[in-house]
């Protein structure tokens, strides 16, 4: 059956088992003959009586063509069929359209539940369509025969289950109106894109929120709740309260729940801002990642200086202490190329993993890093004697406290060397136990006090002392990190042909074959002299003045009164190597008279001498203030002489101390003194 028949036989009519016919053909032709049904003679083999449909009654008339059209129906394929006729575009599309927003950015404003209402609208206004094309029932026919459906409980179970989903009520039960479909076929017909009909048959909401801008006492709140301090949201309020009393008498304070109720709806950078700052608050905000990969070897190279988090052995006085690691990474292939121990971050450490890197690996492009004391020293940075100026290599700082940007070696140290820290019984980390940590400290206290002063340790401070890394063990540990490091698979780092990300030191060495690259080696030579830090000084009369020494050579007299780059080395004072300003070589000069030592001073013991000196002026300083406080100053003392004798009073003579011979006599006295 293709299409709707204009007349039927009594035996197709008994098929369509409708409840008002009689379930037989020649009940219902005696039925149409008492009726007089209009009919004609079959033109088919077989002859007989055709009944036409619409001379029937109209309640079978009805039955007749629901029938037919549900047989149709179910013939058809279950496709979603387009517009047949030209209509008016969607209201809320026109309305959009006036006010200029674009239909497909408020089809991407939807939420989970407008679409699903949405597409289940689409789906009943597709299935008025289809039985409008299969059936040739009109748009009005067509939607009241799904109503029918709907109400009768005869349409079908994929059907059935959008009806309350498209209704979009808190009432699951309720049905659909002929008005609301035909509403929806319309604004389905009218769409002339996907977005249009999503956005023509999406329900609107049915509150509409206050945008945060319009709410008049979030500012005067925020101001009072958005501090580094961090306020409590109560206390917070008790102060815009009272405020609020003054500033605004003739409005309405807002409750507390109300605040509560905004405050919980506000997203997480407007609420933190002004409660953090700095590189806490930065994490919360959106960032770009950067593609080292668009890089090849020796191009960027990332320094940074940490705090082990651990303590270790003191390499000279043998204490407990927290130590410096500056390492150096390769931003193309994370491999670390370079790194340095040290007593404290300082320019002398990030120069030493600078020489350790270039010595194996060859001269970098770009050195980045933050812009700490140690990183950006004069002996780094000097635009003539600096080391990353002799070099050639830029040199290259990130933001004040803005960690994110050298996320690469931040998140090298969480992965590598605190997970070491951790390994060791003296980690200072926050993941360790408090408790467990402050009976260790003060059991290793104790140890090391009684062997700095020469006790014998017991037992259980000889257990304690051991508990402690000696420097060796922990730079021996922290090369085994890195080499592990290196030789690990990476994930930031591409697959391998079996499908396994390659390690930093792999996948360098694939880099500088696929780029044809050769690193920039210096010879040893070249590194004696390169990683000599220099200073600029004046030459006069023959001798050049650095850090309190003198040194002298017949060859600077012809230099007098001008400027000259002086290269010293780190732990040998008795020589400096002199060089004009363009670099060229002068002389060796040797340390000589007019010295304020007796003996030549090291760059590295004038440090470690400085440093001292540092440190035992805090402690001076936290002697001093506790000894203040035993002694709290005295605002008024009162005098009470005003209050006996009208003010007369009586020095009374101060009492000699006695002396005594022998203990005998000063027993006779104290019993004389009793009568």
């Amino acid at each position: 059956m293709k299409a709707m028949s204009e007349y039927l036989s009594a035996a197709e009519l008994a098929q369509l088992s409708i409840p008002s016919l009689p379930k037989t053909p020649k009940g219902i032709s005696d039925k149409a003959k008492r009726e007089y049904w209009p009919s004609r003679r079959r033109a088919q083999r077989g002859g007989g009586v055709e009944y036409q449909v619409a001379g029937l009654p109209e309640t079978i008339q009805a039955a007749v063509r629901e029938r037919q059209a549900a047989q149709l129906l179910a013939q058809s394929q279950p496709a979603m069929l387009p517009s047949v006729a030209k209509a008016k575009r969607p209201v809320a599309v026109r309305r959009m359209e006036q006010l200029g927003l674009p239909i497909d950015d408020y089809a991407m404003g939807l939420n989970d539940k407008q679409r699903d209402c949405a597409h289940a609208r689409m789906a009943l206004a597709a299935e008025v369509l289809r039985l409008h094309e299969v059936t040739g029932f009109g748009i009005t026919d067509a939607v009241q025969f799904v109503v029918r459906q709907v109400e009768s409980g005869q349409l079908s179970e994929s059907l059935a289950y959008l009806v309350p989903v498209a209704n979009a009520r808190a009432n699951n039960q309720r049905g659909i109106s002929v008005r609301t479909l035909k509403g929806w076929v319309a604004a389905y017909r009218a769409a002339t894109s996907p977005n249009e009909r999503l956005a023509a048959l999406a329900p609107r909401p049915t509150k509409k929120e206050t945008p945060v801008v319009q709410i008049a006492w979030l500012a005067d709140f925020m101001a009072h709740h958005c501090r580094p301090s961090a306020p409590k949201l109560a206390h917070s309020y008790q102060e815009f309260a009272k405020g609020w009393l003054v500033t605004q008498p003739a409005y309405e304070l807002p409750s507390l729940d109300t605040v509560r109720r905004v405050w919980k709806k506000l997203p997480q950078i407007m609420q933190q801002r002004g409660r953090m700052t700095g590189a806490a608050y930065k994490s919360l905000l959106p960032y770009i990642r950067r593609d080292w990969q668009a890089l090849r070897p020796n191009d960027v190279w990332i320094g940074d200086g940490h705090s082990f988090k651990a303590k270790v052995q003191h390499p000279i006085h043998g204490q407990p202490f927290k130590p410096e690691v500056t390492v150096i990474i390769d931003g193309c292939t994370r491999m670390v190329v370079g790194f340095s121990f040290s007593l404290a971050e300082s320019c002398v450490a990030v120069a030493d993993a600078l020489r350790i890197g270039i010595k194996h690996n060859g001269v970098p492009l770009m050195y980045y890093s933050d812009n700490g004391g140690g990183q950006t020293g004069k002996t780094i940075d000097h635009e003539i004697t600096g080391l990353t100026a002799r070099l050639g290599i830029h040199h290259e700082t990130g933001l004040p406290g803005n960690p994110q940007g050298r996320g690469i070696i931040e998140r090298w140290w969480q992965d590598n060397l605190i997970r070491l820290a951790a390994q060791y019984e003296t980690f200072t980390g926050s993941s360790m136990d408090r408790s467990t940590q402050n009976l260790l400290y003060r059991k290793m206290d104790s140890a090391f006090n009684a062997w700095r002063q020469g006790k014998e340790l017991t037992p259980e401070q000889q257990r304690y002392k051991a508990k402690l890394p000696s420097w060796q063990q922990f730079m021996a540990d922290v090369m085994q990190c890195i080499a592990d490091y290196n030789n690990r698979p990476h994930s930031e780092l591409p697959k391998n042909a079996e499908g396994v990300h390659y390690t930093p030191l792999q996948y360098r060495d694939l880099r500088m074959q696929q780029e044809n690259l050769a690193p920039d080696l210096l010879a040893e030579a070249e590194l004696d002299v390169l990683f000599r830090p220099q200073e600029v000084r004046k030459a006069a009369r023959g001798q050049i003045e650095l850090f309190g020494n003198v040194y002298f050579s017949t060859e600077l007299a012809e230099l007098h009164g001008e400027d000259v780059r002086v290269a010293y080395d780190y732990d040998d004072a008795e020589w400096v190597y002199v060089y004009k300003m363009d670099g060229s070589f002068v002389c060796k000069a040797k340390v000589d008279g007019n010295k304020r030592a007796a003996m030549p001073i090291t760059v590295r013991d004038q440090l470690a001498e400085k440093r001292a000196k540092g440190r035992i002026k805090r402690a001076e300083n936290t002697i001093r203030l506790a000894k203040e406080e035993t002694r709290p100053a005295i605002e008024h003392q009162p005098d009470f002489g005003l209050l006996v004798g009208n003010g007369n009073y009586e020095p009374v003579p101060a009492k000699k101390p006695q002396i005594f011979m022998f203990e005998s006599d000063r027993d006779e006295w104290e019993r004389q003194q009793a009568k």
